[in-house]
């Protein structure tokens, strides 16, 4: 990759919001002319003492003199320049000159060196964004905890108002009926005893007490049931539709060609069932090839293979979570990266790429992809599919934008 000269130019300036600017922090303006502008998020790399800039195929790096906040700088990218406005750590140290001068035989090791440092500044970065984040989700759990006592502290409160507000109404309608009546000297609401039995008017008549009925002698019923395979009784059962089901099910044994119980002791073997699935496959048999990697699944839950080769009949099926949940399973067997499983790795990643786009998450898809292309560089169709969605997140970001 061919380096660029270094025919950059630099100005040093003062803290704008010393100076009654708009606060923004600028100490160092560098201008580095460079073909082309469109850059990907890992062209351009930034660290305490180190700048770069890598875009095929051109090549660009400085060593800093001195030190600079590479959270508060930022860079622009031009037409065939880029603009690096850099933050000093210490704004009180004027600047002689941007370049720190390196032997080249100690550039190796320097930049190993500032590599280390930005990893573990970004390692550091990641914890602390987790733990804010965490912290963050409780207090939202707490904040949806209070709410929801609050609401059932209001919904009681009006509950127990209604309800006194029902007593009080009672017991002014039970006052208001057995209020007595001066002219009639009668509790007002009741009725003479004559109105409710005029044959009563006479002389009383004893009340003769009745005796209970006899208890009932104690029993045993028996209930018995016919035999159903289906869930629904007999008497609530379609029997058109059972059959229909029943014809649905013993089709879908046939395609697949195989039940567990009918495999020979020969057969129960997760290579044999492996391959047996991989001919489904060739013959876009995806439901018998499905079929096949489970039952291997179910023998050895460790043989990576089975779940990568199921991820590709559940996409080509257009299962895309389950084909995302068999790439993470194989990657997690696909343990320690060396060189002899990275091809199997390239596949897990750029299939659950394929299932995570296909499911809305753009993003994600597109940082899978990435990171399959960095395992096989030499895959031009990966970088292919990896151009693709990025523009396809340019456009989405450029309609966000007009929408605003």
């Amino acid at each position: 990759m061919p380096l660029i000269p270094k025919n950059y130019t630099w100005q040093q300036k003062s803290n704008s919001s010393e100076d009654g600017g708009d606060g923004q922090l600028c100490d160092i303006v560098l201008r580095v002319p460079f073909p082309g502008n469109r850059f990907q998020p890992d062209d351009i790399f930034t660290t305490e003492q180190f700048l770069k800039i890598s875009r095929s195929p051109h090549y660009w790096e400085l060593f800093l003199c001195h030190a600079i906040d590479p959270d508060a700088s930022h860079c622009s990218i031009l037409e065939n320049e880029v603009v690096f406005e850099l933050v000093k750590q210490d704004p009180t140290v004027h600047w002689d000159t941007i370049e720190l001068d390196v032997p080249r035989t100690e550039r190796a090791s320097l930049k190993e060196h500032y590599l280390v440092q930005h990893r573990k500044r970004l390692e550091e970065r990641d914890k602390q964004r987790a733990v804010e984040k965490d912290r963050k989700k409780k207090d939202e759990i707490h904040r949806q905890i209070e709410r929801e006592r609050n609401d059932r502290t209001a919904i009681d409160t009006l509950l127990e108002e209604s309800k006194q507000r029902e007593l009080k109404r009672m017991e002014l309608a039970m006052v208001k009926e057995y209020r007595p009546d001066p002219s009639k000297n009668t509790p007002i609401g009741r009725k003479s005893s004559t109105s409710i039995c005029p044959a009563l008017t006479g002389p009383s008549v004893p009340v003769v007490p009745q005796s209970p009925p006899a208890v009932r002698r104690s029993g045993t019923l028996e209930v018995t049931f016919s035999d159903r395979t289906f869930v629904t009784p007999k008497r609530e059962s379609m029997e058109q539709a059972e059959q229909e089901w029943t014809r649905k099910q013993a089709a879908a044994r046939r395609s697949v060609g195989f039940d567990d119980d009918d495999l020979r002791p020969d057969e129960r073997n997760p290579e044999w069932l492996k391959q047996r699935g991989d001919t489904f496959f060739q013959q876009k048999n995806f439901l018998a090839a499905i079929s096949a990697y489970s039952a291997g699944i179910r023998l050895t839950k460790d043989y990576y293979a089975l779940f990568l080769n199921r991820s590709a009949a559940h996409l080509a099926l257009e299962n895309y979570q389950r084909c995302a949940e068999d790439c993470s399973t194989a990657l997690e067997l696909l343990q320690p990266p060396v060189e002899a499983n990275r091809k199997a790795r390239v596949a897990c990643l750029a299939r659950r790429a394929a299932a995570l786009v296909k499911l809305g998450f753009l993003q994600q898809g597109y940082d899978e992809m990435v990171a399959a292309s960095r395992l096989d560089p030499d895959e031009k169709s990966l970088q292919i599919e990896v151009d693709r969605l990025r523009r396809c997140l340019d456009e989405q970001d450029g309609d966000s934008e007009s929408d605003e």
